[in-house]
């Protein structure tokens, strides 16, 4: 039998305890391709600068352990929707040390949460991340920006697909943009995808409204609320509401066999071996 490990770019949301550069290591002992961590402490808005034997270790062993289209999360607190000028200011200082801190380490995608203009409304909001991106983003970064889509949690933006393509629309550097898809999230919102027909049609809308050439990750989770929650609540693989059945969809779409799948399931590592087990009961090795 095909090991999913092998046929798929399957990573998970990995530890840099002890220093970034254990983390290829730790990916490995689970077989994954790929991986995605935090670059400092995504609670701060200070960091350490990076230590260049750290940066020359996790280069390393990113190539020793062949993991390819990495992504690195941006801070929780980056809320490049927020209409605060003060904020906004602090938010695009932040992000453009994120961005700074990707290159360096030689990393592909940036995930970003998009985040939530208050009562501003959905407009403003999407305005305000497509500025916060045009004022940061660069033709010279290597990474991208993942706008990653939203459970449409409070007056957050990014559940909708439409939401993601205006702001893509205002972004002047297209080609340094995509969308990162959380499967838990993109259920909570309202799409969907547990059953085949809905999942087919949920991706035609995106490919319509977006278009799959923008699709440049998965965060794969399953969701503890139902379809439609709106509630941002993940859950190991096969035991949320999405459950095996909606997962199965994205790993056996041929079209995505070469997109990073990253599990941010609850128990995290400690999980990830029951989390790749059940991946395996689905998958049809193709």
């Amino acid at each position: 039998m095909e090991r999913i490990t092998d046929r798929r770019l399957l990573g998970g949301h990995i530890s840099t305890a002890g220093g970034i550069s254990k983390s290829p290591e730790r990916a490995n002992a689970f077989s994954f391709r790929t991986m995605q961590i935090f670059s400092k402490n995504q609670m701060q808005w200070k960091a350490r600068p990076l230590d260049e034997n750290e940066v020359s270790g996790f280069k390393k062993y990113v190539s020793e352990f062949n993991l390819v289209r990495i992504m690195v999360h941006a801070s929780y607190l980056l809320n490049t929707a927020s209409t605060d000028m003060s904020l906004r200011s602090k938010v695009e200082a932040a992000l453009r040390e994120e961005l700074s801190r990707a290159d360096i380490l030689g990393i592909d995608y940036l995930v970003l949460h998009p985040g939530s203009p208050g009562d501003m409304g959905e407009k403003k909001g999407i305005e305000m991340v497509a500025e916060s991106i045009n004022r940061t983003l660069g033709a010279d970064h290597h990474v991208k920006v993942l706008l990653e889509t939203g459970a449409g949690q409070g007056n957050t933006v990014g559940h909708k697909f439409e939401h993601l393509a205006s702001m893509i629309d205002m972004i002047e550097i297209k080609e340094k943009v995509g969308i990162c898809f959380d499967t838990c999230h993109v259920f909570a919102a309202g799409y969907d995808i547990k059953t085949p027909e809905g999942y087919h049609e949920a991706m035609d809308s995106f490919n319509s409204i977006i278009g799959l050439d923008k699709l440049l990750g998965f965060h794969l989770n399953d969701s503890k609320k139902g379809l439609g929650s709106h509630l941002d609540r993940h859950e190991q693989i096969g035991s949320g509401m999405l459950g095996l059945e909606g997962i199965s969809n994205f790993i056996n779409d041929p079209r995505l066999r070469e997109k990073p799948f990253v599990l941010e399931t609850p128990k995290g590592e400690a999980g990830y071996g029951e989390d790749i087990a059940n991946l395996q009961k689905c998958f049809n090795g193709d």
